[in-house]
């Protein structure tokens, strides 16, 4: 049986929802409403799940710095395993785009080796249950102009600003 934990930490975006299927990190959301709102909803969700804010420690503390504008090493041990194939390769193609830099859906597309599939790549991107962790607000359309952001653009653009790259794209 997977041992499914949860916790919920304020930050400066907002509540941070981090989710852990034996001892792997698989889910990072970011919510307005309130904490035992959102406890409520990861019991409805995960009801095998135990809260463990403790069981995060480590990841709490690297987003925190992320987050005060601090090179943070957010390489945790994650399970993207329940996604199809080719969104696993793109994520795992984002993983490795560096602080600091974007690269486009298009690039992206190349680099999994479907030349075309920039759109796709847009889907898979969108897809991505990591965000943060899986850097995918370092995506941008090929035209260098921001592209959307599953958690809403002023996070998008708050996120790129913390790494000193929002100045370098159409907005």
């Amino acid at each position: 049986m997977d041992l499914i934990r949860f916790g919920v930490f304020e930050s400066s975006l907002g509540n941070i929802v981090l989710v852990s299927k034996n001892g792997r990190l698989v889910e990072v959301d970011i919510r307005d409403d309130d904490q035992h709102k959102i406890g409520k909803s990861l019991f409805t969700a995960y009801p095998e799940g135990i809260e463990s804010p403790e069981s995060f420690s480590k990841v709490r503390n690297l987003l925190d710095r992320y987050l005060r504008g601090e090179r943070a090493d957010l390489s945790v041990d994650v399970d993207i395993s329940r996604l199809p194939g080719f969104t696993q390769k793109v994520l795992e193609v984002v993983r490795k785009i560096s602080y600091g830099d974007v690269r486009s859906y298009g690039w992206i597309s190349k680099q999994v080796g479907y030349s075309n599939a920039a759109r796709a790549v847009g889907q898979a991107v969108g897809r991505n249950p990591l965000p943060i962790i899986i850097p995918c607000h370092r995506v941008i359309q090929g035209d260098g102009s921001i592209g959307g952001f599953s958690m809403g653009l002023h996070i998008k653009k708050r996120l790129l600003a913390l790494e000193g790259t929002l100045e370098k794209i159409k907005v």
